[in-house]
């Protein structure tokens, strides 16, 4: 893989607009102008980042976890530039609009709505014989339902902008958000065999989408570069901002975090540097005589200490392997080839004990499953209803098509036409209704399966 061709700024459809004299943005910047003032990207400001419907000025969103993403991406980049001898800045711009949408397609309720979007379909297709009509990679598409995955859909096609190709975005900008470049079928196998088929990357729909993309910039089958950074700058960002989130809603303390810290096996000189700055936070904050107060600012101060860390091992990694990411040859993430892999499994483990099994998270994912898999029953009854009878469905039925936003329906009757069988009919009518639940802020789920049940406030 070549720089100059992965930093491809071609897009589906020539750009219209103006250019302007004093306009010194490269294309990736554009990029970044269209996504920041989307309906999409506002929507965010509602979706579940640890903290499901919880309101208030600390909990972090899905927006505010995208920004912070941007920025380390953003940052990593630059140093990436200059090590790479490069001053067009089109690195770090490209993690900067990456970063920003890379969350775009989780669903309400963040993971726990794609694990019961994935047991719905599990049920479903089988209850509705749907199993023995849908091809394998179409039903492989549903039962492995992705946030990441959707991403892609909803930057190639959702976003209605008066044609079909939504955002338009820089070929560049639409590979570094697929961390996991294959189909439904060579994908999913967990932890077994490359890092690239741990997942999957696109949907059936999307696959010629994504073949046209790849094979202009040499990459098919392959992870983009850039997307190792954007990986790092994830879970620098949110493994220990979880931490952080959860010792201001008291459900871990600093001991929880001194205790962890103490029970990794492998006593690297970075555990110890990071013990001992504990250590001098609590004591140079020692005459705070609130407790809670006084465990936020430290812990706050050691957030920042570990992702100036971590950042600068992602940078070393990076550089260190260039040679083998360029060849599509490294097969692990930046931050488990550093020193820091024990420190950040060992906070997110943290943040899975303390915080995900806690009681108020499970009471949120019952709810969750009852309001999902309530709105999911409801559109695909009616949307099939209308699907295989026309103006002849019931008038339920038609309502439903009512509620769906208008710029699915445009998309769903511009797939439909490009339908070859009834099976593709059944799976973008199925894909129409993920398309638009999965959109759904968490409130906006919410009050929708209220209004259904006939319950008021």
């Amino acid at each position: 893989m070549l720089w100059n061709r992965l930093l491809c700024e071609k897009r589906f459809k020539q750009s219209s607009n103006e250019a302007y004299e004093f306009d010194e943005r490269n294309e990736f910047d554009k990029d970044y102008s269209r996504i920041i003032s989307s309906s999409s990207f506002r929507r965010l400001q509602d979706k579940t980042q640890v903290y499901p419907l919880k309101r208030g000025d600390f909990v972090r969103t899905r927006l505010t976890h995208s920004l912070e993403v941007s920025h380390i991406a953003s940052s990593i980049g630059k140093s990436i530039e200059k090590y790479l001898q490069r001053d067009d800045q089109k690195i770090s711009s490209l993690l900067s609009v990456a970063g920003l949408i890379h969350d775009l397609g989780n669903p309400p309720f963040g993971h726990s709505g794609e694990y019961i979007i994935q047991d719905f379909f599990k049920e479903y297709l089988k209850k509705s014989a749907y199993d023995k009509i849908l091809t394998d990679v179409q039903q492989k598409d549903l039962i492995h339902f992705d946030g990441n995955v959707q991403t892609f859909r909803i930057l190639k096609k959702l976003q209605y902008l008066g044609d079909k190709d939504s955002y338009n975005l820089t070929y560049a900008t639409l590979a570094t958000i697929m961390k996991y470049p294959t189909d439904s079928m060579l994908g999913n196998k967990k932890d077994k065999g490359k890092i690239i088929e741990r997942k999957f990357g696109y949907f059936d729909s999307e696959k010629d989408d994504y073949r046209k993309i790849a094979e202009e910039m040499g990459i098919v089958g392959k992870r983009h570069p850039v997307t190792f950074l954007l990986e790092a700058a994830d879970d620098i960002a949110y493994c220990v901002a979880d931490i952080e989130d959860g010792v201001q809603k008291k459900f871990i303390t600093l001991n929880d975090l001194k205790d962890m810290l103490n029970k990794i096996e492998k006593k690297s000189e970075e555990l110890q540097e990071l013990i001992e700055k504990i250590e001098e936070y609590e004591e140079k904050n020692a005459k705070i005589e609130n407790k809670s107060l006084f465990e936020k600012i430290v812990v706050q101060k050691i957030k920042i200490y570990i992702q100036g860390k971590m950042i600068q091992e992602v940078i070393k990694s990076f550089i260190k392997n260039e040679k083998t990411i360029l060849n599509g040859d490294f097969n692990k993430e930046l931050l488990d080839d550093g020193s820091y892999k024990d420190i950040k499994n060992g906070l997110k483990n943290l943040a899975k004990n303390k915080i995900f099994q806690s009681k108020e998270r499970v009471f949120t994912d019952i709810l969750a499953a009852k309001v999902l898999r309530k709105l999911l029953n409801t559109f695909i009854e009616g949307m099939i209803d209308w699907l295989i009878n026309g103006e002849e469905a019931s008038l339920t039925s038609k309502n439903i098509r009512v509620l769906i936003s208008e710029n699915y329906i445009i998309n769903y009757e511009t797939e439909l036409k490009e339908c070859k069988n009834k099976e593709d009919e059944i799976y973008t009518t199925l894909k129409l209704c993920v398309d638009f639940i999965s959109g759904m802020t968490d409130q906006f789920a919410v009050d929708l399966y209220k209004k259904l049940q006939g319950i008021t406030e």
